[in-house]
């Protein structure tokens, strides 16, 4: 029974997905038809395929024509989503409500699609329908990829404004009502009283993560662009061979060299200080050093033997011609680099002892520690500091993705 069931939730999600885009299509051509006055004029390259040339277009002769749609079928798609909507409201069971909800799209659908686009016999109309079907299959795919990467989030910011009793509930209640907005003062007067020292509401944790999170920017982002402007535009002995060599240091586990990285840094003195977090980012890193230095290589060389013509010294041209022209892959790193610095956990746990030198997300685990069943208070807590690094990929994600993507590229 359980494996029918199964069998019919399958089938009914992908039906209403395949039903969907058919009927957004056709919104998409309604709207179109009454916005635009029933004009629908084709481009100049546009031409009838074989066997699909209008009578009327054809009996005419006129390559401009038009057709027009009432605007009262329209009301034949509304009403099909609203009879969906009422379905998906019945006390049956919720595969059924999917099934319904399709089977009403797709019997307004298709009465649009017969009365409204078929009878027409537009080879144009029919033709912008088809692209507008890709683009609603693409759009939902897309949608769908969205909520599911979304909803963590929104979950974590709607349990965070609830009542503790609400969170557990069966079905999840998503739109917290009443909205406890006194949760967040309440997070922030256990990070004042967390530890020993003052916290000052928590700003200690953030004043240490954005000190690690500065330094590792500016370590990463200089010695990296450094290391990789010698790798790809310098001509020294066994150059090839060191990238080779750096290149295999990325296929050995942190767990290996986390006992000699520690004894190391014992040995100097740097225990429960914040050296070991941002010291290493001054030696490059292997994916850094590989993602910058397939930049250096897609940049013509003219630059560079313009800049030797102008006397430029090999410090000059990397500082003042290549550097600059690497800025996608340079914001790509810092943003790879501000969220390992600003999420890293395993390495104040390692080295940190003291109350006054933690981070962030180390006061983040103090905290779980604290209220692991106060749900909402942890909820305010990962908000918090989830927030900043989400608004920063959300000002940022055109250089990250533009970074990402020429990656390799040569012009």
């Amino acid at each position: 029974m359980q494996r029918w069931i199964a069998f019919f939730w399958l089938v009914g999600i992908a039906g209403l997905y395949a039903i969907g885009g058919f009927w957004l299509s056709l919104v998409c051509d309604g709207l179109r038809r009454l916005f635009t006055g029933g004009k629908l004029i084709a481009s100049a390259g546009d031409r009838p395929s074989r066997g699909s040339v209008s009578r009327r277009s054809a009996g005419a002769g006129d390559p401009e024509a038009t057709r027009t749609t009432s605007p009262a079928w329209l009301l034949v798609l509304i009403a099909s989503a609203a009879v969906a909507a009422l379905a998906c409201r019945l006390h049956i069971a919720p595969v059924w409500r999917i099934w319904l909800a399709g089977a009403a799209l797709a019997a307004g659908g298709l009465v649009y699609w017969a009365g409204a686009l078929r009878s027409a016999d537009d080879w144009r109309r029919i033709k912008v329908w088809r692209a507008d079907r890709k683009q609603a299959y693409l759009h939902l795919a897309l949608l769908t990829g969205t909520a599911i990467f979304a909803a963590p989030f929104f979950w974590m910011v709607s349990t965070s404004l609830k009542l503790e009793k609400q969170v557990f509930t069966n079905p999840p209640v998503w739109i917290p009502h009443p909205v406890i907005w006194s949760n967040y003062p309440r997070t922030f007067l256990f990070l004042e009283k967390a530890l020993p020292v003052g916290t000052y509401d928590g700003l200690l944790f953030l004043g240490n993560t954005l000190t690690i999170v500065s330094l590792s920017l500016v370590g990463t982002l200089l010695s990296s662009s450094m290391v990789a402007y010698s790798f790809a535009r310098l001509r020294w002995p066994g150059r090839d061979l060191c990238f080779y060599a750096l290149l295999a240091t990325m296929m050995i586990p942190g767990a290996v060299t986390m006992i000699p990285v520690f004894l190391i840094f014992r040995w100097l003195g740097w225990i429960d200080t914040l050296r070991p977090l941002w010291v290493p980012a001054f030696f490059g890193g292997a994916f850094s050093v590989f993602l910058l230095r397939q930049f250096f290589l897609g940049l013509p060389n003219e630059l560079e033997d313009a800049a030797r013509i102008d006397g430029c010294s090999y410090w000059t041209t990397y500082w003042r011609i290549l550097l600059p022209q690497i800025r996608p892959a340079l914001a790509a790193l810092a943003i790879l680099q501000f969220m390992g610095a600003w999420n890293d956990f395993m390495g104040p746990l390692i080295y940190i002892t003291s109350p006054q030198h933690l981070t962030g997300s180390y006061a983040l685990q103090l905290f779980q520690s604290a209220h692991g069943g106060e749900w909402t208070l942890l909820m305010c807590a990962a908000t918090l500091w989830t927030l900043p690094v989400i608004i920063l990929f959300f000002f940022t994600q055109r250089q990250f993705i533009e970074g990402i993507t020429l990656t390799g590229i040569k012009g």
